[in-house]
């Protein structure tokens, strides 16, 4: 019942969406046949809201002062047409077989009603014989249903075509008087003459079930019974008996697609590679699927019909999982439903493990059953923890080798300035009696002693990347690109070149940091330039996606800054492009041009804390392109 309502409560547009189809302009409805199943459904409603008939007795008289409008016929088939609707989302929405047995029950006691009403009302009387104004023989094609009408002495006057169907009885020619006794078996007549017809003195109506006899074959037909009372309208007084029955065949049907839909339910459970577990309305276990058994290590039979926390759950955890369950039950609802939540299980062996589980809760025969889907997420962790612990392994050891380039570049240079002060004295003091190859000794090892001094130094620029950290601020890089290109004004006039800058944006960065980065990379343009060609360096940068908002209010954190420093130097060739961000690693010798081969291998390291990228284009003899890509606001 309450599934049934719900569903005219809440899929009303649809029902009368598919009513109004199923019509398709064959009544003559001056309001349209979406608003008259908007009627028809009102009516129900009401009469439930009610508990009582007369909504529908009403509804018929409405209809009966619109005689030219409807006629018996063409309500019959309106109500046919709307059951067909509402069982069609009955079947599609309800998947617990007793729930939707008794919403179809329940839909079908409704229209059994709005027929009853309207035959009572739109028919005529005349004393003890019911006379009928239209042809009742067009019933038979609105209703697959045996309908039938009797005197008070049970002499059948009207039998619609599908009863006549369903009894073997003609369909061309006209019924002879016959007792309603003749169309049951004895046992089934008995039950109708003492208990029915009793009822319908009393109460109006009587419904159950019966069993008719198939006058040409004898076959026994099993059918659902309702009998009404017919009164006049106008001295409201018994004058027949409205006869309804339909086939067991329907039910057979529906059960056969329930099994279809319990099988497929089974295939899935069976066929889930994750646990599912499903609980009661008593809080305890009454699925456990194949994977369950697996993970848990519990048979089957064994967990069935237990509360799941006595046996899924630590002793310590079944107080608070199990009153949570319970509570879940009761309300229909729970702040964790529908999300996934990590717990700890525990396996038959005693083991625990750590799970994630999911929960749905729906009905079953009208009873709210709560449903887990497990999943064992040992191996997760168990790598989710194994990275953790690389993670930090690599980084305290990035850490101890940056101290040790500090400490060991910092303690060599004491020695390396004893080496280069004494060769200034023994050159000063000896350097006129030292014969030539003496001389040249000299010179190579204080030549020596000052690459080592250059090199110690570029060391400590690289190691203070991240042991010299600051924090973020806002920086304007076209204030930084202009100080830089002011710091190495004597190298751009020596090398004759022209620096380029174009519109700069303000990002949040290490100002020292980033200053180092374009001081590096303008100081390696003006390095590897070409002989017969005065160098040109262009520095640009635009965001990659239009900012809607300035840096200093909020913005997208995924909002990048690309930036392009460009010459038209010797170039390299692009296979290396990556080991030129190597420590050390030079692609032309000392005598050529003069470095360490530290130079870009701190930008990239600059770059890589500001959580960048940094990539090089190059041509040999055309020039090199550096492409950095910068967050706005690093993470």
């Amino acid at each position: 019942m309450d599934n049934l309502l719900e569903l005219f409560r809440t899929r009303r547009a649809e029902i009368c969406d598919a009513f109004s189809r199923r019509i398709s302009g064959s009544l003559p409805l001056k309001q349209g046949p979406g608003r008259f199943c908007e009627d028809m459904i009102d009516v129900i409603l009401a009469c439930h809201e009610r508990d009582s008939r007369s909504p529908a007795q009403a509804w018929a008289r409405k209809l009966a002062h619109k005689e030219s409008e409807l006629s018996l016929e063409q309500i019959f088939a309106s109500l046919k047409c709307l059951e067909r609707s509402v069982r069609f989302h009955l079947l599609r929405e309800v998947v617990q077989k007793k729930s939707l047995l008794a919403a179809l029950a329940a839909l079908d006691d409704f229209l059994d009603l709005l027929r009853t009403s309207c035959a009572s009302v739109i028919s005529k009387f005349d004393g003890s014989a019911v006379r009928f104004p239209i042809e009742l023989g067009a019933i038979g094609t609105a209703s697959d249903d045996f309908i039938g009408l009797a005197d008070l002495q049970g002499t059948i006057l009207y039998l619609n075509e599908a009863g006549r169907k369903m009894v073997g009885l003609p369909l061309s020619e006209n019924i002879e008087p016959k007792s309603l006794h003749s169309f049951y078996t004895d046992k089934s007549w008995q039950e109708i003459h003492d208990v029915a017809l009793a009822a319908v003195r009393e109460h109006g109506n009587w419904e159950g079930h019966s069993r008719l006899k198939h006058f040409q074959t004898g076959e026994e037909i099993d059918v659902s019974t309702k009998v009404f009372v017919v009164k006049s309208p106008q001295t409201q007084l018994h004058t027949g008996l409205a006869v309804f029955h339909r086939s067991g065949g329907d039910s057979k049907v529906l059960e056969g697609a329930l099994a279809e839909v319990e099988a497929r339910k089974k295939t899935i459970l069976e066929s889930s590679l994750d646990p599912i577990i499903t609980i009661d309305h008593n809080g305890l276990v009454s699925e456990f699927n194949r994977a369950a058994e697996l993970v848990f290590g519990h048979p089957r039979e064994t967990v069935l019909g237990k509360p799941p926390s006595e046996v899924l759950f630590p002793p310590a955890k079944i107080a608070g999982y199990q009153n949570r369950i319970d509570r879940y039950l009761e309300a229909g609802e729970g702040s964790m439903l529908g999300k996934r939540t990590e717990v700890t299980a525990i396996r038959a062996n005693g083991e625990s493990f750590p799970a994630e589980v999911a929960m749905s809760i729906s009905q079953q025969s009208g009873s709210p059953v709560l449903t887990f889907f497990v999943r064992d997420i040992s191996l997760q962790k168990q790598a989710e923890e194994e990275q953790i612990r690389y993670s930090a392994e690599l980084e305290r050891s990035n850490k101890e080798l940056e101290r040790f380039a500090y400490v060991a570049s910092h303690d060599l240079q004491e020695p390396l300035r004893k080496i280069l002060t004494f060769g200034d004295r023994l050159e000063i003091s000896c350097g006129e009696s030292l014969e030539e190859r003496d001389k040249e000794c000299l010179s190579r090892m204080q030549n020596a002693a000052k690459r080592m001094h250059v090199l110690i130094n570029d060391l400590l620029l690289l190691s203070r990347v991240t042991t010299k950290e600051k924090m973020f601020e806002r920086v304007d890089l076209a204030k930084v690109v202009k100080e830089v290109v002011s710091d190495l004004e004597v190298k751009i006039e020596q090398t004759g070149a022209r620096v380029e800058v174009g519109k700069m944006p303000i990002i949040m960065a290490d100002a020292v940091q980033i200053r180092q980065l374009f001081q590096n990379l303008m100081v390696n343009a003006l390095k590897f330039r070409r002989e017969e060609v005065l160098p040109v360096v262009k520095i640009s940068a635009r965001f990659l996606k239009i900012p809607t908002q300035r840096v200093g209010r909020r913005s997208n954190a995924d909002e990048k800054c690309r930036i392009l420093v460009e010459d038209n130097g010797i170039g390299f060739d692009e296979k290396y492009k990556e080991r030129i961000f190597t420590i050390f690693q030079r692609l032309h010798t000392r005598d050529v041009y003069e470095g360490t081969g530290v130079g870009l291998a701190i930008c990239r390291k600059i770059v890589e804390r500001h959580n960048g990228t940094i990539v090089a284009h190059g041509e040999l003899g055309k020039g090199a392109t550096f492409e950095i890509v910068l967050p706005v606001i690093p993470k």
